[in-house]
């Protein structure tokens, strides 16, 4: 995936662009979501999917409890009374950049070349603007050269890369080499090591795409291992053990959904043996596990 981000311009807004209602719309921006992104969807994709869908089918109260926004979290394209057009917009968690992030650009097969999905990112970038925002960072598939396109026609830059591997369900787990780094469980004191390493891996404009901040990485602890546990998840996390870690490693299971995730943070300073040893750590924590899909997530460099 290519984390982007660029300077926000001022562009009129079109005609049948409205705001999200998430009262109303959730059901229709649910099957527009699994429309256009069902052949790239992951495990985790798809939880993200069941989750709106329990919204969309939820009582006002229920939704409350699911943590549905309370305001409107972006925009959709209206046509004849139907919505056919979704993007979805909300303020970056980054503190201090001001800045916002788009995802869920989506337009209905049979609207499509005939430019909403422009219209609703340059409604998004306005949004932004009376927002007081400084920049809009999105996350694309590099092979989605339409996509591309037009985010490029609207003044994107790339930012970085992170690679987004996934690994099939069934596939017996390979013994491999013991790890030869000495590890030591991360706990929440550890976020900003945590942040530190991942601020020397990202470049400063994807770091901010990805949110890379201290909140991002309080692991361990007995109020999130009981989290976890009430959501059927679990996880564990690890960090080199030296003053300043130049690997880390994180396994997080999600029992309910069935996949494993592995967030790997290699130093460029340790190469490719780094990324063996963060690999061989996870892979360890894994191994008894079920043989369920695997992502993982690591930095381009």
């Amino acid at each position: 995936m290519a984390a982007v981000t660029f300077p926000i311009r001022v562009q009129p807004s079109a005609t049948g662009i409205r705001p999200l209602d998430p009262l109303h719309d959730l059901p229709a921006v649910v099957t527009l979501i699994e429309m256009g992104f069902r052949q790239e969807m992951d495990p985790q994709g798809q939880k993200m999917l069941a989750r709106l869908r329990r919204m969309a089918h939820s009582s006002p109260v229920e939704r409350l409890i699911l943590g549905a926004p309370s305001s409107p979290p972006g925009l959709v394209w209206v046509e004849d009374e139907h919505v056919v057009g979704n993007l979805s917009l909300r303020r970056a968690a980054t503190s201090g950049s001001r800045g916002h992030l788009i995802g869920n650009v989506v337009v209905h097969p049979d609207y499509q070349g005939r430019g909403i999905g422009h219209a609703l990112m340059e409604a998004a970038i306005e949004t932004a603007r009376q927002r007081k925002g400084h920049w809009i960072g999105l996350e694309v598939n590099a092979n989605n050269a339409v996509a591309r396109k037009l985010y490029e026609q609207l003044g994107f830059r790339e930012a970085g890369y992170t690679e987004h591997l996934l690994r099939p369900a069934g596939l017996l787990w390979p013994d491999g080499p013991a790890t030869q780094v000495v590890w030591r469980k991360s706990n929440p004191k550890d976020g900003a090591l945590w942040a530190a390493l991942a601020g020397a891996i990202y470049r400063r404009l994807q770091a901010r795409v990805l949110e890379v901040r201290r909140g991002r990485y309080i692991f361990g602890g007995w109020e999130r291992q009981l989290t976890l546990w009430l959501s059927r998840q679990r996880e564990s996390a690890w960090l080199q053990a030296a003053e300043t870690p130049q690997l880390a490693a994180r396994v997080h299971t999600d029992r309910r959904y069935r996949f494993h995730l592995w967030e790997l943070l290699v130093h460029p300073l340790a190469g490719g043996r780094g990324s063996g040893e963060a690999v061989a750590r996870a892979l360890a924590a894994t191994r008894r596990a079920p043989s369920w899909p695997v992502i993982s997530m690591i930095a381009a460099t």
